[in-house]
């Protein structure tokens, strides 16, 4: 699966960056194709309306972004982060060609089908890319098991102990259930606490994920 993930990512991303460096020497190219997609973008968002002023400066912008989010990408630096932030600009571009494309002749409404479904391909690739923890369980998957396994453990310790009990007697057994009892409570305490702080870590990781960014 690591051989899969070295090849497959520089070829994802190999196909952002060229978009990227094409989009850099042709901004105006590039700007007048987001024109339309900008305005309607503004109409519904007012904090867009900048973007929508400055398409050229927009478009070069979106090109950097391509062509850095497609080297972190390939070479598997935050390659999370890099594919969540290449599926917003793919989005954008890919709304962008869908309503630039010609359909003056009877073949071209067939040919921005397929450059659609080109383009829900690569995004469902992004989507792959942004979930993929590179066969590493999640947090909150971890901080399960362990409870569980936690809790196994705990019940095959209290079921030898209570055969041991039981030989020494009905006081033995009756100290064993209260201390059993005690036991569960500051287990039970323990285990939210646990996962209180798992979640606290988690959402540390995606702030500081969202610094770098």
């Amino acid at each position: 699966m690591t051989l899969i993930r070295k090849i497959a990512r520089p070829l994802l991303g190999a196909h952002f960056i060229y978009g990227g460096v094409e989009a850099l020497r042709n901004p105006d190219e590039t700007a007048q194709e987001l024109s339309p997609a900008l305005d309607e973008l503004a109409s519904l968002v007012p904090q867009a309306e900048q973007l929508a002023a400055k398409p050229k400066l927009t478009a070069q912008v979106l090109g950097g972004v391509q062509v850095a989010a497609g080297a972190a990408l390939a070479i598997g630096k935050f390659p999370r982060l890099a594919a969540f932030t290449l599926a917003g600009v793919h989005k954008l571009n890919s709304y962008a060609e869908f309503r630039a494309a010609p359909l003056e002749n009877p073949g071209d409404e067939i040919a921005q089908r397929k450059t659609l479904l080109k383009n829900v391909s690569i995004l469902g690739g992004l989507g792959l890319a942004i979930v993929d923890l590179a066969g590493k369980p999640s947090l909150s998957w971890r901080a399960e098991h362990l409870s569980k396994q936690a809790k196994k453990k705990s019940t095959r310790f209290g079921e030898k102990t209570a055969k041991w009990a039981e030989d020494l007697g009905d006081d033995a057994t009756k100290t064993l259930k209260a201390w059993e009892k005690d036991a569960k409570k500051n287990f039970q305490k323990a285990e939210k606490q646990a996962k209180k702080a798992v979640r606290a870590a988690a959402a540390e990781g995606q702030k500081a994920k969202g610094k770098v960014s």
